[in-house]
Protein backbone atom coordinates (compact mmCIF):
# COMPACT_ATOMS: atom_id res chain seq x y z
CA UNK A 1 0.00 0.00 0.00
CA UNK A 2 1.22 3.22 -1.09
CA UNK A 3 2.42 5.79 1.54
CA UNK A 4 0.66 9.30 1.69
CA UNK A 5 3.20 12.00 0.51
CA UNK A 6 4.39 14.05 3.54
CA UNK A 7 2.66 17.20 4.46
CA UNK A 8 4.29 20.67 3.32
CA UNK A 9 4.91 23.32 5.83
CA UNK A 10 2.83 25.53 4.00
CA UNK A 11 -0.04 22.95 4.74
CA UNK A 12 1.40 22.70 8.65
CA UNK A 13 1.22 25.56 9.27
CA UNK A 14 -1.84 26.98 8.46
CA UNK A 15 -3.17 23.79 9.89
CA UNK A 16 -1.66 24.58 12.93
CA UNK A 17 -2.37 28.45 12.94
CA UNK A 18 -6.20 27.22 12.54
CA UNK A 19 -6.05 24.81 15.55
CA UNK A 20 -4.21 27.35 17.99
CA UNK A 21 -6.33 30.30 16.93
CA UNK A 22 -9.70 28.39 17.54
CA UNK A 23 -8.22 26.63 20.79
CA UNK A 24 -7.40 30.22 21.86
CA UNK A 25 -10.72 31.44 21.36
CA UNK A 26 -12.28 28.65 23.43
CA UNK A 27 -9.78 29.43 26.55
CA UNK A 28 -10.82 32.84 25.96
CA UNK A 29 -14.68 32.21 26.35
CA UNK A 30 -13.88 29.72 28.89
CA UNK A 31 -12.15 32.37 31.29
CA UNK A 32 -15.31 34.76 30.52
CA UNK A 33 -17.96 32.27 31.21
CA UNK A 34 -16.06 31.01 34.55
CA UNK A 35 -14.34 33.75 36.05
CA UNK A 36 -15.04 37.36 34.22
CA UNK A 37 -13.79 38.53 37.95
CA UNK A 38 -10.58 37.21 37.41
CA UNK A 39 -10.45 38.43 34.14
CA UNK A 40 -11.38 41.45 35.45
CA UNK A 41 -8.24 41.50 37.63
CA UNK A 42 -5.71 40.70 34.95
CA UNK A 43 -6.79 43.31 32.60
CA UNK A 44 -6.59 46.01 35.54
CA UNK A 45 -2.67 44.62 36.17
CA UNK A 46 -2.12 44.83 32.69
CA UNK A 47 -3.15 48.37 32.27
CA UNK A 48 -1.52 49.31 35.71
CA UNK A 49 1.66 48.23 34.39
CA UNK A 50 1.29 49.99 30.70
CA UNK A 51 0.53 53.11 32.81
CA UNK A 52 2.94 52.73 36.21
CA UNK A 53 5.69 51.86 33.73
CA UNK A 54 5.18 54.77 31.42
CA UNK A 55 5.27 57.06 33.82
CA UNK A 56 8.11 55.66 35.55
CA UNK A 57 9.96 55.55 32.31
CA UNK A 58 9.32 58.94 31.52
CA UNK A 59 10.04 60.61 34.62
CA UNK A 60 13.47 58.91 34.61
CA UNK A 61 14.45 59.42 31.30
CA UNK A 62 13.27 63.03 31.62
CA UNK A 63 15.37 63.27 34.88
CA UNK A 64 18.61 62.00 32.69
CA UNK A 65 18.22 64.23 29.82
CA UNK A 66 17.95 67.40 32.34
CA UNK A 67 21.21 65.95 33.93
CA UNK A 68 24.22 68.76 33.08
CA UNK A 69 26.16 67.61 30.22
CA UNK A 70 26.05 63.98 29.78
CA UNK A 71 22.37 62.87 30.47
CA UNK A 72 21.82 62.20 26.91
CA UNK A 73 24.87 60.20 26.68
CA UNK A 74 23.81 58.29 29.80
CA UNK A 75 20.10 57.68 28.58
CA UNK A 76 22.15 56.50 25.35
CA UNK A 77 23.96 53.84 27.42
CA UNK A 78 20.93 52.80 29.13
CA UNK A 79 19.01 52.02 25.84
CA UNK A 80 22.42 49.80 24.64
CA UNK A 81 22.16 48.00 28.27
CA UNK A 82 18.32 47.03 28.02
CA UNK A 83 18.42 45.79 25.00
CA UNK A 84 21.61 43.57 25.37
CA UNK A 85 19.91 42.66 28.56
CA UNK A 86 17.45 41.86 26.50
CA UNK A 87 18.84 40.13 23.93
CA UNK A 88 20.66 37.62 26.46
CA UNK A 89 17.48 36.77 28.02
CA UNK A 90 15.90 35.64 25.36
CA UNK A 91 18.31 33.62 24.40
CA UNK A 92 18.26 32.06 27.35
CA UNK A 93 14.35 31.76 26.99
CA UNK A 94 14.43 30.22 23.52
CA UNK A 95 17.40 27.42 24.59
CA UNK A 96 14.80 26.65 28.10
CA UNK A 97 11.35 26.62 25.91
CA UNK A 98 13.23 24.94 22.60
CA UNK A 99 14.27 22.09 24.78
CA UNK A 100 10.88 21.28 25.89
CA UNK A 101 8.75 22.08 22.90
CA UNK A 102 11.18 20.00 20.75
CA UNK A 103 12.39 16.86 22.71
CA UNK A 104 9.68 17.02 25.94
CA UNK A 105 6.62 17.13 24.62
CA UNK A 106 4.15 15.01 23.38
CA UNK A 107 2.53 16.81 20.18
CA UNK A 108 6.82 16.73 19.45
CA UNK A 109 6.26 12.95 19.18
CA UNK A 110 2.80 12.84 17.47
CA UNK A 111 4.47 15.05 14.53
CA UNK A 112 7.13 12.63 14.18
CA UNK A 113 5.12 9.59 13.78
CA UNK A 114 2.84 11.21 11.21
CA UNK A 115 4.00 11.99 7.44
CA UNK A 116 5.35 15.06 8.64
CA UNK A 117 9.27 15.81 7.46
CA UNK A 118 11.73 15.87 10.56
CA UNK A 119 12.88 19.48 9.54
CA UNK A 120 9.26 20.62 9.25
CA UNK A 121 8.56 19.66 12.52
CA UNK A 122 11.81 21.40 13.58
CA UNK A 123 10.27 24.45 12.07
CA UNK A 124 6.55 24.56 13.21
CA UNK A 125 8.26 23.99 16.80
CA UNK A 126 11.00 26.79 16.17
CA UNK A 127 7.98 29.45 15.81
CA UNK A 128 6.38 28.08 18.70
CA UNK A 129 9.15 28.54 21.07
CA UNK A 130 9.89 31.97 19.40
CA UNK A 131 6.65 33.29 19.98
CA UNK A 132 6.44 31.72 23.46
CA UNK A 133 9.31 33.47 24.64
CA UNK A 134 9.35 36.62 22.69
CA UNK A 135 5.84 38.02 23.71
CA UNK A 136 6.99 39.04 27.09
CA UNK A 137 9.47 41.54 25.12
CA UNK A 138 6.91 43.66 23.66
CA UNK A 139 4.63 43.78 26.32
CA UNK A 140 7.58 45.14 28.89
CA UNK A 141 9.01 47.42 26.66
CA UNK A 142 6.07 48.71 24.89
CA UNK A 143 6.01 51.64 27.92
CA UNK A 144 9.76 51.87 28.22
CA UNK A 145 9.52 52.55 24.08
CA UNK A 146 6.52 54.97 24.68
CA UNK A 147 8.26 57.13 27.22
CA UNK A 148 11.18 57.28 25.08
CA UNK A 149 9.33 58.87 22.44
CA UNK A 150 7.53 61.03 24.54
CA UNK A 151 10.74 62.45 25.90
CA UNK A 152 12.23 62.69 22.33
CA UNK A 153 9.24 64.36 20.80
CA UNK A 154 9.43 61.26 17.38
CA UNK A 155 6.47 61.52 14.91
CA UNK A 156 3.93 58.85 15.84
CA UNK A 157 5.65 56.89 12.71
CA UNK A 158 8.25 56.07 15.10
CA UNK A 159 6.17 53.48 16.92
CA UNK A 160 5.46 51.89 13.38
CA UNK A 161 9.09 51.80 12.79
CA UNK A 162 9.94 49.90 16.32
CA UNK A 163 7.51 47.49 16.11
CA UNK A 164 8.76 46.63 12.84
CA UNK A 165 12.21 46.82 14.00
CA UNK A 166 11.57 43.60 16.76
CA UNK A 167 10.35 40.93 14.13
CA UNK A 168 13.94 40.38 13.03
CA UNK A 169 15.58 41.51 16.63
CA UNK A 170 13.92 38.78 18.26
CA UNK A 171 14.44 36.05 15.54
CA UNK A 172 18.53 36.25 16.14
CA UNK A 173 18.42 34.89 20.11
CA UNK A 174 15.99 32.30 19.05
CA UNK A 175 18.13 31.12 16.51
CA UNK A 176 21.02 30.58 18.46
CA UNK A 177 18.91 29.62 21.42
CA UNK A 178 17.46 26.89 19.36
CA UNK A 179 21.01 25.71 17.52
CA UNK A 180 22.31 25.38 20.92
CA UNK A 181 19.85 22.87 21.98
CA UNK A 182 20.36 20.59 19.06
CA UNK A 183 24.01 20.46 20.30
CA UNK A 184 22.82 20.21 24.24
CA UNK A 185 19.98 17.87 23.49
CA UNK A 186 22.98 14.79 23.08
CA UNK A 187 24.53 15.58 26.51
CA UNK A 188 22.05 16.81 28.87
CA UNK A 189 21.19 13.31 29.56
CA UNK A 190 24.14 11.98 30.83
CA UNK A 191 24.57 11.77 34.50
CA UNK A 192 28.37 13.02 34.26
CA UNK A 193 26.89 16.80 33.06
CA UNK A 194 24.38 17.44 36.08
CA UNK A 195 27.22 16.23 38.37
CA UNK A 196 29.38 18.50 36.57
CA UNK A 197 27.04 21.48 36.94
CA UNK A 198 26.35 20.86 40.80
CA UNK A 199 29.71 20.59 41.42
CA UNK A 200 30.04 23.97 40.12
CA UNK A 201 27.09 25.31 41.69
CA UNK A 202 29.02 24.05 44.86
CA UNK A 203 32.30 25.97 44.22
CA UNK A 204 30.29 28.78 43.18
CA UNK A 205 28.76 29.05 46.47
CA UNK A 206 31.62 28.28 48.64
CA UNK A 207 33.37 31.05 46.98
CA UNK A 208 31.23 33.56 47.61
CA UNK A 209 31.41 32.58 51.13
CA UNK A 210 35.06 33.11 51.35
CA UNK A 211 36.27 34.56 48.73
CA UNK A 212 34.06 37.89 48.70
CA UNK A 213 34.10 40.26 51.28
CA UNK A 214 32.15 43.26 51.79
CA UNK A 215 33.31 46.66 50.88
CA UNK A 216 35.54 47.73 53.62
CA UNK A 217 35.90 51.94 55.09
CA UNK A 218 39.07 52.47 54.05
CA UNK A 219 37.92 50.80 49.96
CA UNK A 220 34.97 52.80 49.98
CA UNK A 221 36.79 56.25 50.48
CA UNK A 222 39.46 55.46 47.86
CA UNK A 223 36.67 54.36 45.10
CA UNK A 224 35.26 57.67 46.37
CA UNK A 225 38.29 59.61 45.36
CA UNK A 226 39.09 57.82 42.12
CA UNK A 227 35.49 57.81 40.82
CA UNK A 228 34.97 59.88 37.71
CA UNK A 229 31.73 59.36 34.60
CA UNK A 230 34.47 57.11 32.45
CA UNK A 231 34.70 54.76 34.82
CA UNK A 232 31.27 54.67 35.46
CA UNK A 233 30.94 53.91 32.10
CA UNK A 234 33.55 51.48 31.63
CA UNK A 235 31.41 48.55 32.42
CA UNK A 236 29.06 49.27 29.68
CA UNK A 237 31.17 49.56 26.73
CA UNK A 238 30.47 45.51 26.20
CA UNK A 239 26.73 46.35 24.98
CA UNK A 240 28.28 48.86 22.15
CA UNK A 241 30.14 45.74 20.22
CA UNK A 242 29.44 46.65 16.88
CA UNK A 243 28.64 43.03 16.30
CA UNK A 244 26.19 42.65 18.64
CA UNK A 245 22.17 42.49 17.27
CA UNK A 246 21.33 44.60 20.53
CA UNK A 247 23.40 47.28 19.16
CA UNK A 248 21.89 47.15 15.72
CA UNK A 249 18.57 47.65 17.20
CA UNK A 250 19.70 50.15 19.67
CA UNK A 251 21.20 52.55 16.81
CA UNK A 252 18.20 51.98 14.52
CA UNK A 253 16.00 53.42 17.01
CA UNK A 254 18.31 56.40 17.97
CA UNK A 255 18.70 57.14 14.84
CA UNK A 256 14.51 56.91 14.20
CA UNK A 257 14.23 59.06 17.40
CA UNK A 258 17.13 62.11 15.86
CA UNK A 259 15.42 62.03 12.65
CA UNK A 260 18.46 59.99 11.09
CA UNK A 261 16.18 57.74 8.70
CA UNK A 262 19.41 56.50 6.80
CA UNK A 263 20.91 55.41 9.78
CA UNK A 264 17.59 53.46 11.24
CA UNK A 265 16.90 51.89 7.86
CA UNK A 266 20.67 50.95 7.45
CA UNK A 267 20.53 48.72 10.93
CA UNK A 268 16.84 47.24 10.01
CA UNK A 269 17.86 46.09 6.98
CA UNK A 270 21.20 44.73 8.91
CA UNK A 271 19.10 43.26 11.19
CA UNK A 272 16.92 41.94 8.34
CA UNK A 273 19.70 40.62 5.99
CA UNK A 274 21.03 38.79 9.36
CA UNK A 275 17.50 37.24 10.67
CA UNK A 276 16.83 35.74 7.28
CA UNK A 277 20.52 34.43 6.59
CA UNK A 278 20.13 32.41 10.12
CA UNK A 279 16.42 31.26 9.00
CA UNK A 280 18.13 30.10 6.06
CA UNK A 281 20.62 28.01 7.64
CA UNK A 282 17.89 27.02 10.76
CA UNK A 283 15.24 25.79 8.73
CA UNK A 284 17.50 24.27 5.53
CA UNK A 285 20.57 22.50 7.13
CA UNK A 286 20.33 22.74 10.95
CA UNK A 287 16.90 21.22 10.59
CA UNK A 288 18.32 18.69 9.32
CA UNK A 289 20.04 17.56 12.57
CA UNK A 290 16.82 17.81 14.98
CA UNK A 291 15.89 13.90 14.35
CA UNK A 292 19.27 12.52 15.34
CA UNK A 293 19.31 15.02 18.60
CA UNK A 294 15.37 13.92 18.79
CA UNK A 295 16.65 10.02 18.49
CA UNK A 296 20.05 10.69 20.92
CA UNK A 297 18.10 12.31 23.79
CA UNK A 298 15.02 9.55 23.65
CA UNK A 299 17.71 6.72 23.55
CA UNK A 300 19.97 8.08 26.63
CA UNK A 301 17.11 9.05 28.56
CA UNK A 302 15.25 4.93 28.17
CA UNK A 303 19.14 4.09 29.11
CA UNK A 304 19.34 6.24 32.12
CA UNK A 305 16.05 4.42 33.07
CA UNK A 306 16.67 1.36 32.55
CA UNK A 307 20.32 1.66 34.39
CA UNK A 308 18.23 2.93 37.31
CA UNK A 309 15.70 -0.32 36.94
CA UNK A 310 18.38 -2.71 37.53
CA UNK A 311 20.06 -0.74 40.11
CA UNK A 312 17.11 -1.39 42.25
CA UNK A 313 16.61 -5.06 41.27
CA UNK A 314 19.95 -5.23 42.56
CA UNK A 315 19.52 -6.89 46.60
CA UNK A 316 22.79 -5.68 47.40
CA UNK A 317 22.19 -2.33 46.45
CA UNK A 318 23.09 0.84 48.34
CA UNK A 319 20.52 3.42 48.84
CA UNK A 320 21.40 6.59 47.11
CA UNK A 321 22.47 9.95 48.63
CA UNK A 322 19.00 11.23 48.29
CA UNK A 323 17.39 8.09 50.26
CA UNK A 324 19.97 8.63 53.04
CA UNK A 325 19.36 12.14 53.60
CA UNK A 326 14.77 11.57 54.10
CA UNK A 327 15.86 8.41 55.98
CA UNK A 328 14.74 10.80 59.32
CA UNK A 329 11.51 11.73 57.36
CA UNK A 330 10.94 7.93 56.22
CA UNK A 331 10.97 7.30 60.01
CA UNK A 332 7.88 9.75 60.82
CA UNK A 333 5.79 9.56 57.88
CA UNK A 334 7.19 6.99 54.61
CA UNK A 335 4.34 7.76 52.08
CA UNK A 336 5.31 11.92 52.67
CA UNK A 337 9.04 10.92 51.94
CA UNK A 338 7.92 8.25 48.82
CA UNK A 339 6.11 11.42 47.88
CA UNK A 340 9.01 13.99 48.19
CA UNK A 341 11.42 11.72 47.05
CA UNK A 342 9.23 11.31 43.76
CA UNK A 343 8.86 15.14 43.42
CA UNK A 344 12.96 15.83 43.26
CA UNK A 345 13.80 12.68 41.25
CA UNK A 346 11.02 13.79 38.32
CA UNK A 347 12.52 17.39 38.64
CA UNK A 348 16.34 16.25 38.63
CA UNK A 349 15.24 13.80 35.30
CA UNK A 350 13.57 16.78 33.46
CA UNK A 351 16.82 19.15 31.92
CA UNK A 352 14.33 21.88 31.02
CA UNK A 353 13.79 22.35 35.29
CA UNK A 354 17.23 22.24 36.49
CA UNK A 355 18.78 24.12 33.53
CA UNK A 356 16.29 27.24 34.78
CA UNK A 357 17.12 26.70 38.39
CA UNK A 358 21.24 26.94 37.54
CA UNK A 359 20.33 29.64 35.51
CA UNK A 360 18.31 31.63 38.46
CA UNK A 361 20.97 30.65 40.98
CA UNK A 362 23.32 32.03 38.85
CA UNK A 363 21.93 35.25 38.65
CA UNK A 364 21.64 35.00 42.35
CA UNK A 365 25.43 34.61 42.85
CA UNK A 366 25.73 37.47 40.41
CA UNK A 367 23.41 39.74 42.48
CA UNK A 368 24.90 39.04 45.93
CA UNK A 369 28.47 39.61 44.62
CA UNK A 370 27.72 42.83 42.74
CA UNK A 371 26.60 44.17 45.78
CA UNK A 372 29.59 44.48 46.78
CA UNK A 373 30.10 47.34 44.56
CA UNK A 374 27.71 49.41 46.43
CA UNK A 375 29.64 52.22 47.68
CA UNK A 376 27.79 54.03 49.94
CA UNK A 377 28.57 55.90 52.98
CA UNK A 378 26.23 54.57 55.66
CA UNK A 379 26.48 57.09 58.30
CA UNK A 380 23.32 58.53 56.21
CA UNK A 381 20.40 56.91 57.65
CA UNK A 382 18.35 57.52 54.75
CA UNK A 383 20.44 55.77 52.39
CA UNK A 384 20.95 52.59 54.83
CA UNK A 385 17.35 52.86 55.09
CA UNK A 386 16.36 53.08 51.98
CA UNK A 387 18.82 50.02 50.19
CA UNK A 388 18.56 47.84 52.33
CA UNK A 389 14.98 47.65 52.18
CA UNK A 390 15.21 47.82 48.43
CA UNK A 391 17.42 44.59 48.78
CA UNK A 392 14.89 43.52 50.66
CA UNK A 393 12.74 43.84 47.98
CA UNK A 394 14.89 42.54 45.28
CA UNK A 395 14.98 39.64 47.07
CA UNK A 396 11.19 38.95 47.70
CA UNK A 397 10.54 39.37 44.26
CA UNK A 398 13.21 36.50 42.94
CA UNK A 399 11.49 34.89 45.57
CA UNK A 400 8.08 34.91 43.92
CA UNK A 401 9.76 34.67 40.40
CA UNK A 402 11.47 30.95 42.02
CA UNK A 403 7.74 30.34 43.61
CA UNK A 404 5.74 30.99 40.45
CA UNK A 405 7.86 28.96 38.06
CA UNK A 406 8.90 26.02 39.54
CA UNK A 407 5.73 25.96 42.44
CA UNK A 408 3.05 26.44 40.64
CA UNK A 409 3.35 24.07 37.97
CA UNK A 410 4.02 21.24 40.25
CA UNK A 411 0.38 19.99 40.68
CA UNK A 412 -0.44 20.18 37.15
CA UNK A 413 2.39 18.51 36.17
CA UNK A 414 0.74 15.00 37.64
CA UNK A 415 -1.02 15.28 34.46
CA UNK A 416 -2.91 11.88 33.54
CA UNK A 417 -0.88 10.22 36.79
CA UNK A 418 -3.03 12.05 38.89
CA UNK A 419 -5.92 9.44 39.34
CA UNK A 420 -3.32 7.24 40.94
CA UNK A 421 -2.80 9.35 43.50
CA UNK A 422 -6.24 10.34 44.49
CA UNK A 423 -6.96 6.45 44.66
CA UNK A 424 -3.71 5.66 46.63
CA UNK A 425 -3.99 5.94 50.46
CA UNK A 426 -2.25 9.46 51.03
CA UNK A 427 -5.20 11.07 49.58
CA UNK A 428 -4.85 13.88 46.98
CA UNK A 429 -5.26 16.61 50.09
CA UNK A 430 -1.89 15.10 52.11
CA UNK A 431 -0.10 15.18 48.65
CA UNK A 432 -0.95 19.17 48.54
CA UNK A 433 0.56 19.81 51.66
CA UNK A 434 3.61 17.63 50.97
CA UNK A 435 3.83 19.99 47.65
CA UNK A 436 3.56 22.95 50.08
CA UNK A 437 5.89 22.05 52.79
CA UNK A 438 8.64 21.09 50.39
CA UNK A 439 8.48 23.93 48.88
CA UNK A 440 8.31 25.88 51.65
CA UNK A 441 11.13 24.75 53.23
CA UNK A 442 13.23 24.83 49.87
CA UNK A 443 12.27 28.57 48.86
CA UNK A 444 13.16 29.53 52.74
CA UNK A 445 16.90 27.96 52.85
CA UNK A 446 17.03 29.84 49.57
CA UNK A 447 16.27 33.34 50.41
CA UNK A 448 16.79 33.10 53.32
CA UNK A 449 20.85 32.37 52.72
CA UNK A 450 20.00 34.92 49.82
CA UNK A 451 19.00 38.01 52.44
CA UNK A 452 21.81 37.16 55.34
CA UNK A 453 24.59 36.99 52.63
CA UNK A 454 23.50 40.18 50.42
CA UNK A 455 22.69 41.84 54.29
CA UNK A 456 26.06 41.33 54.97
CA UNK A 457 27.45 42.53 51.58
CA UNK A 458 25.85 45.81 52.83
CA UNK A 459 27.74 45.77 56.29
CA UNK A 460 24.07 45.81 58.02
CA UNK A 461 24.04 44.85 61.91
CA UNK A 462 23.28 41.74 62.95
CA UNK A 463 19.80 42.80 64.16
CA UNK A 464 18.82 44.27 60.77
CA UNK A 465 19.94 40.80 59.32
CA UNK A 466 17.86 38.94 61.34
CA UNK A 467 14.64 41.62 60.98
CA UNK A 468 14.80 40.88 57.46
CA UNK A 469 15.56 37.05 57.36
CA UNK A 470 12.48 36.59 59.74
CA UNK A 471 10.71 38.79 57.15
CA UNK A 472 11.68 36.85 53.78
CA UNK A 473 11.26 33.49 55.27
CA UNK A 474 7.39 34.92 56.18
CA UNK A 475 6.95 35.37 53.05
CA UNK A 476 8.25 32.13 51.29
CA UNK A 477 5.79 30.48 53.31
CA UNK A 478 2.87 32.85 52.32
CA UNK A 479 4.05 32.95 48.75
CA UNK A 480 4.33 28.83 48.76
CA UNK A 481 1.03 29.05 50.03
CA UNK A 482 -0.08 31.54 47.55
CA UNK A 483 1.55 29.40 44.27
CA UNK A 484 0.82 25.94 45.37
CA UNK A 485 -2.87 26.88 46.29
CA UNK A 486 -3.61 28.51 42.75
CA UNK A 487 -1.78 25.72 41.12
CA UNK A 488 -4.24 23.35 42.27
CA UNK A 489 -7.10 25.43 41.61
CA UNK A 490 -6.62 26.59 38.16
CA UNK A 491 -4.48 23.57 36.86
CA UNK A 492 -3.82 22.60 33.70
CA UNK A 493 -4.07 18.81 33.35
CA UNK A 494 -3.20 18.75 28.89
CA UNK A 495 -0.11 20.19 29.23
CA UNK A 496 3.67 19.14 30.13
CA UNK A 497 5.25 22.05 29.64
CA UNK A 498 5.68 23.98 32.58
CA UNK A 499 6.37 27.61 30.62
CA UNK A 500 2.99 27.07 29.81
CA UNK A 501 1.33 26.44 32.47
CA UNK A 502 2.81 29.46 33.50
CA UNK A 503 1.98 31.44 31.41
CA UNK A 504 -1.77 30.74 31.49
CA UNK A 505 -4.35 32.41 33.36
CA UNK A 506 -3.22 30.99 37.07
CA UNK A 507 0.09 31.94 36.55
CA UNK A 508 -0.37 35.24 35.28
CA UNK A 509 -3.17 35.53 38.27
CA UNK A 510 -0.42 33.91 41.12
CA UNK A 511 2.27 36.53 39.61
CA UNK A 512 -0.01 39.44 40.26
CA UNK A 513 -1.15 38.68 43.51
CA UNK A 514 2.41 37.83 44.43
CA UNK A 515 3.97 41.54 43.23
CA UNK A 516 1.39 43.39 45.38
CA UNK A 517 1.80 41.57 48.14
CA UNK A 518 5.22 42.17 47.83
CA UNK A 519 4.79 45.52 47.47
CA UNK A 520 2.37 46.76 50.41
CA UNK A 521 4.72 44.03 52.56
CA UNK A 522 7.75 45.62 52.21
CA UNK A 523 6.09 49.27 52.75
CA UNK A 524 4.90 48.23 55.57
CA UNK A 525 7.85 46.87 57.11
CA UNK A 526 9.89 49.61 55.99
CA UNK A 527 7.45 52.13 57.84
CA UNK A 528 9.06 52.67 61.32
CA UNK A 529 12.52 52.92 59.33
CA UNK A 530 11.28 55.37 56.79
CA UNK A 531 9.64 57.30 59.97
CA UNK A 532 12.68 57.23 61.48
CA UNK A 533 14.81 58.63 58.73
CA UNK A 534 12.55 61.26 57.49
CA UNK A 535 10.85 63.06 60.18
CA UNK A 536 9.50 65.46 58.09
CA UNK A 537 6.92 63.40 56.34
CA UNK A 538 4.13 62.46 58.78
CA UNK A 539 2.58 59.18 58.07
CA UNK A 540 -0.81 58.56 59.73
CA UNK A 541 -0.69 54.68 60.47
CA UNK A 542 0.74 53.39 63.76
CA UNK A 543 4.58 51.17 63.27
CA UNK A 544 2.62 48.49 65.58
CA UNK A 545 -0.36 48.32 63.55
CA UNK A 546 1.82 48.52 60.26
CA UNK A 547 3.85 45.23 61.56
CA UNK A 548 0.42 43.77 62.25
CA UNK A 549 -1.25 44.24 58.98
CA UNK A 550 1.92 43.29 57.00
CA UNK A 551 1.32 39.69 59.37
CA UNK A 552 -2.18 39.16 59.23
CA UNK A 553 -1.57 39.55 55.23
CA UNK A 554 0.88 37.36 54.82
CA UNK A 555 -1.27 35.02 57.25
CA UNK A 556 -4.10 35.24 54.86
CA UNK A 557 -2.63 34.87 51.79
CA UNK A 558 -1.05 31.32 53.34
CA UNK A 559 -4.18 29.79 54.44
CA UNK A 560 -7.14 31.11 52.39
CA UNK A 561 -5.65 29.73 48.41
CA UNK A 562 -4.77 26.39 50.59
CA UNK A 563 -7.90 26.04 52.10
CA UNK A 564 -9.81 26.42 48.50
CA UNK A 565 -7.34 24.09 47.17
CA UNK A 566 -7.72 21.53 49.64
CA UNK A 567 -11.56 21.78 49.27
CA UNK A 568 -11.37 21.36 45.51
CA UNK A 569 -8.93 18.52 45.44
CA UNK A 570 -11.41 16.99 47.78
CA UNK A 571 -14.00 16.93 45.29
CA UNK A 572 -11.47 15.44 42.61
CA UNK A 573 -10.80 12.37 45.24
CA UNK A 574 -14.85 11.40 44.75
Amino acid sequence: MDQPPPLRFDQLFRLMMWTHWRALIAQVRGVRRQSPLLLFVLSGFVAGYLLVGYWLFRTGLQFLYNFPLVGALLSQRILFLIFGFFFVMLMFSNLIIGYTTLFKNSEAQWFLSMPVRHRDVYRWKFLEALVVSSWALIFLSAPMMAAYGHVQQVPPVFYAQVTLLYAPFVVLPALLGSWLVLGLARILAQPIVKRLLLIGAAAAVLLLLFAVRPVTDVEATKAAEVLSFEQLLKHSRLSLNPLLPSAWLAKAVLGWAEGLSTQGGFYFLVLLANALFGLLIGFEIMGKFFYSSWTHSQSSRAAQFQRDAENKRRPERRPSLLELSLGWLRSFSPPTAALVLKDIRVFWRDPAQWIQFMIFFGLLCIYVVNLRNVAFDFSSPFWEVTISYLNLAASALTLSTLTTRFVFPQFSLEGRRLWILSIAPVGLQRVLLQKFWLSCIAATAITVALMVASSLMLNLPWSKVGFFAVAIALMSASLSGLSVGLGALFPNFKEDNPSKIVSGFGGTLCLVVSFLYISLFVALVALPDVRRVTPKIQFALPSELAFGLAISMSLVLLFTPLALAMRRVKRLEM
